[in-house]
């Protein structure tokens, strides 16, 4: 019995840092990425250079075309550093077969105030890296605005395609009033965000990403 128990416990511990070192070599790459990128990360609009564009990532629209928290919370942001004259023009992108998600964004800044002539749409940002690659067409320099656990990821792929960029936090603006209906579920989704953003930093930096993510492309080459 005693034998027993401590064969158990070995092989409990062994996998236990066998699931310890898998976690480390998860997250290695979105931890050198955001030591990388913290000097270009702002979390307040008045220090940020001013660019010509800032490009707003798309996330969900519900199905009556309004804006989820997350969707809201980057148009925000674009709309203030819009108005506080930090950039002269918004990069709208997302995936706009999905409940017109570009369309509805940029309708939600043009009613609060940005000029329709300072709207550039990408109807095809159909993830993070097709929106990098549509403005590489356009500018070389610009404000990504999403929420910082986005931002890294965001950064690597766009200075792929070319792109000198600065971060916007969104989440660090106090937008929203509220992020989740209790502190278990703030921190489930807290921890759900920053293992997807760690397995898809490994994904892009192995090629994965660019293998998987060919929707947009094809979808050009039917105009």
């Amino acid at each position: 019995m005693f034998f027993a128990n401590r064969v158990f416990i070995r092989r409990l511990t062994n996998w236990g840092l066998l699931f310890c070192i898998l976690l480390i070599t998860l997250f290695i790459p979105k931890v050198r990425l955001q030591a990388k990128y913290k000097h270009k990360i702002y979390d307040q609009i008045e220090v940020v250079p001013a660019q010509e564009f800032a490009v707003v990532f798309g996330a969900w629209v519900n199905e009556d075309h309004s804006l989820s928290d997350v969707t809201r919370e980057r148009v925000e942001a674009g709309i203030q550093l819009y108005k506080l004259g930090k950039v002269e023009k918004l990069f709208i992108s997302g995936d706009n077969r999905s409940n017109q998600q570009a369309e509805a964004m940029a309708r939600y800044a043009v009613m609060n105030g940005i000029n329709p002539n300072d709207i550039i749409m990408d109807k095809l940002g159909i993830d993070t890296n097709d929106t990098c690659k549509h403005f590489a067409k356009i500018g070389r320099k610009a404000i990504l605005v999403t929420q910082g656990y986005h931002l890294p990821r965001t950064m690597l792929m766009c200075e792929r395609s070319s792109i000198d960029v600065l971060g916007m936090a969104a989440d660090k603006l106090d937008i929203l009033s509220r992020r989740g209906d209790n502190a278990v579920q703030i921190y489930a989704i807290r921890t759900w965000r920053s293992a997807r953003e760690a397995a898809l930093t490994w994904f892009f930096l192995l090629g994965i990403y660019d293998r998987l993510s060919t929707e947009a492309e094809a979808l050009e080459k039917t105009k």
